[in-house]
């Protein structure tokens, strides 16, 4: 069954024109030429790429590029207003600003992005891989539909992503990936089942690939903590919460910025994953925090 779904889910190739064509009917502008571009037409742009801006934790990382002084690609699944006025407020503080949208729950959508994301700036030296599908659901009542389209986000976007930046960028440009994951793959529990599948491919990625011996490309995996208040958690239940976390607060995003900026600032640090959950992934939790 699920290769059944997971066919209709995963188009290939040829499904790619049908979905151009699609596009064209819903007003899309058609892709002219799509491909991936050659190092020689490649603009010298220190540029980041942050996918899934719509999310809480986009406008911190975004601010936080734009202060290190790099132009933004933000990618969005689709339209957002929040997207739209955070681009505006950081192109009023002096940013470069460039919004894609492209809902990387089908396929065409990701090689379309991959081919047409180097068109702003040239190919990002910094890459997050922020864009996620945080559904609920439960082993005994999975959805195939709903673990395709966790591999298609989580998984096959960041690989495609990577695979052709690898590929175009210039020889001597280092690239610095940073791929957003959660603490709960340290400690596992049956809450949000087709996420935590996905997460858990792109963790092992990450890992991967810190084997791949390269000196040019470094990848790691950031396994956040309780950030923001989880799924149904009301804002006096996330209080709560926070305080039960060893260090006793929830992980303010900046923390997570902060980091990042001491991995750029140290090239020689290897891709590795770090948790950030303030000891959360040592709780050994039986439910998510949300429905504990």
């Amino acid at each position: 069954m699920f290769r059944r779904q997971a066919r209709r889910r995963l188009p290939g190739l040829r499904a790619q024109a049908r979905h151009l064509q699609r596009d064209a009917r819903r007003g899309h502008k058609p892709v002219s030429n799509a491909r991936t571009l050659e190092p020689s037409g490649l603009k010298a742009v220190k540029a980041a790429l942050i996918t899934g801006a719509s999310s809480r934790l986009a406008s911190p990382l975004a601010r936080f590029f734009a202060g290190r002084g790099y132009a933004l690609l933000l990618h969005q699944r689709r339209p957002r207003k929040n997207v739209a006025a955070l681009a505006e407020d950081l192109r009023d503080q002096g940013a470069t600003v460039e919004v894609m949208t492209h809902d990387f729950a089908e396929r065409a959508n990701i090689e379309i992005f991959c081919a047409r994301m180097a068109e702003p700036f040239g190919f990002p030296e910094a890459i997050v891989n922020n864009a996620s599908n945080f559904v609920h659901d439960f082993p005994g009542a999975g959805n195939a539909d709903l673990l395709a389209e966790s591999f298609l986000v989580h998984m096959l976007a960041p690989f495609m992503i990577l695979e052709t930046a690898c590929k175009a960028k210039r020889a001597e440009q280092k690239l610095s990936v940073f791929n957003i994951l959660d603490q709960k793959l340290l400690n596992l529990n049956p809450d949000y089942y087709s996420y935590t599948l996905g997460k858990s491919g792109l963790m092992t990625m990450t890992e991967i690939w810190g084997r791949a011996g390269r000196d040019d490309v470094r990848v790691f995996g950031l396994l956040p903590g309780l950030m923001f208040p989880s799924g149904p958690q009301s804002d006096e239940r996330f209080v709560a919460d926070s305080a039960k976390i060893p260090t006793g607060r929830a992980l303010p995003p900046g923390d997570l910025c902060a980091l990042i900026g001491f991995l750029l600032d140290h090239p020689d640090m290897p891709g590795a994953l770090f948790p950030l959950d303030g000891g959360e992934h040592l709780l050994a939790r039986r439910r998510d925090v949300a429905f504990e």
